[in-house]
């Protein structure tokens, strides 16, 4: 009996032992892992807006461009392009084969014409290869923009540009002495086209009836809207039921924008309505016209009652050719923007700092104050550092890199561009030492 219960005593022992190890253990796996567990991120710079989305109409100045004889368009000049009045936008041709014809002889032409002003500059060249091909690679990015932005009447003057710079870094290299050979060529091709299509030279032009910006489709909304009643328009108005869309003649090539301003009219609800009102500047997103803001003007907010819904009528005058085409479209109204460091909200702490605050007599005084702030990894150490938010979003918020944006406090500093900032970690605390791990 006596062994027994020394064999049960001795268990007991050892069980507790074990169950105390197994506790330690876990303490300590538990502190090593909240100790050094420490995530970060990098804080990088963003901007991020505070906007409205909606679905708008955008309305314009409009006429249409017409013609009366028969025969084959061929236009002269791109969609969104700005023309005189009776510039000519488009040829019209006997048969479907000249259209061809013509534009050949044009980019010929247009070749022509460039050799011929490098012949004749070649003697007072300045530029340097090296300056040359910073030139070129200049104009290549410009191209890459105005493609971007839809402007490709200018990204095909930047294409005849970086041809002509080719053509003299070609000359000053010493590649080619000249380009008489290639000129003569040039001559006797042009010729030869000209005198076996001798009807090329004889088209009707189609004359552009108002100065402004040439677009060759219509989609019979041209008349829907009257220019000088759209403070007019109330909700329910632009309903698709209620826009009216024309009949388009078979005669009509195509349209003139020749207005300077274009609007976007659109449905908000009241609250949207009065943030429109309230904001000091506004620009617009549209995807498909730019992958730029737009700076539009609020024209007029058409509402019963501050409390009921309103139509906003915004102005503007950015043109491309996507910009002089389209007409219903997703619409982004861009209130504010804010540029700053990118925090997470789980990042952000409370820490409390003194900080300077006028007493009721005016006189400054030192009180301890909440501020919020972030933990940042600096070396082996992690420091507290407040921000400044000036946007909150859902799981984020902005912090100012404004230095005239003044800080509750001087104590710590402001958190800063490449700062890692602690996301995650446990018991963290100014100047806490982060162990290296093995």
């Amino acid at each position: 009996m006596a062994k027994w219960k020394e064999k049960k005593y001795l268990k007991n022992v050892i069980m507790i032992v074990l169950t105390l190890l197994i506790i330690v253990y876990v303490i300590c796996m538990f502190g090593k892992a909240s100790f050094t567990q420490i995530k970060s991120i990098s804080a990088a710079e963003t901007t991020v807006y505070d906007s409205i989305d909606v679905n708008g109409y955008i309305v314009r100045g409009e006429q249409y461009v017409e013609y009366k004889e028969n025969g084959v368009i061929s236009y002269t000049v791109s969609d969104g392009d700005k023309v005189s009045k009776e510039e000519a936008v488009a040829n019209l041709f006997a048969d479907s084969v000249m259209p061809g014809k013509k534009q050949q002889l044009s980019q010929l032409e247009k070749k022509l014409s460039s050799l011929q002003q490098i012949q004749k500059n070649a003697g007072t060249f300045t530029q340097t290869p090296d300056e040359l091909d910073r030139t070129i690679n200049s104009l290549l990015v410009q191209s890459n923009i105005n493609v971007a932005n839809g402007s490709m009447t200018s990204a095909d003057k930047n294409v005849q540009d970086i041809l002509y710079y080719i053509n003299e870094r070609q000359i000053v290299t010493g590649k080619v002495n000249g380009y008489e050979a290639k000129i003569k060529e040039l001559e006797a091709e042009i010729s030869a086209l000209k005198k076996s299509n001798s009807s090329i030279q004889k088209t009707d032009r189609i004359l552009a009836p108002a100065a402004g910006y040439f677009v060759s489709r219509t989609d019979g909304y041209e008349k829907s809207f009257d220019l000088n009643a759209l403070d007019k328009l109330m909700p329910g108005s632009l309903s698709k039921s209620k826009i009216k869309q024309q009949e388009v003649s078979k005669n009509v090539i195509g349209k003139m924008i020749d207005k300077v301003y274009w609007y976007i009219v659109c449905e908000v609800n009241a609250q949207e309505a009065l943030k429109i009102k309230e904001a000091g500047s506004l620009k617009v997103n549209i995807p498909v016209v730019s992958n730029q803001n737009i700076e539009v003007e609020l024209e007029s907010v058409n509402q019963a009652d501050t409390s009921s819904d309103a139509v906003v009528v915004l102005k503007g005058t950015y043109m491309n050719e996507q910009m002089a085409t389209i007409r219903n479209e997703n619409i982004s109204i861009i209130l504010n923007e804010y540029t700053g460091i990118y925090v997470p909200k789980s990042a952000v702490h409370e820490a409390e700092l003194q900080c300077n605050a006028e007493d009721e007599n005016g006189k400054v005084k030192k009180v301890m104050k909440s501020v919020p702030g972030i933990y940042v990894c600096l070396g082996s150490e992690i420091s507290f550092k407040q921000i400044l938010p000036i946007y909150s979003g859902e799981d984020y918020v902005i912090s100012s890199t404004d230095e005239e944006d003044e800080l509750p406090s001087r104590q710590t500093g402001r958190v800063q561009l490449y700062d890692r900032i602690v996301t995650e970690g446990a018991n963290l605390y100014d100047g806490k030492i982060i162990p290296r791990t093995s």
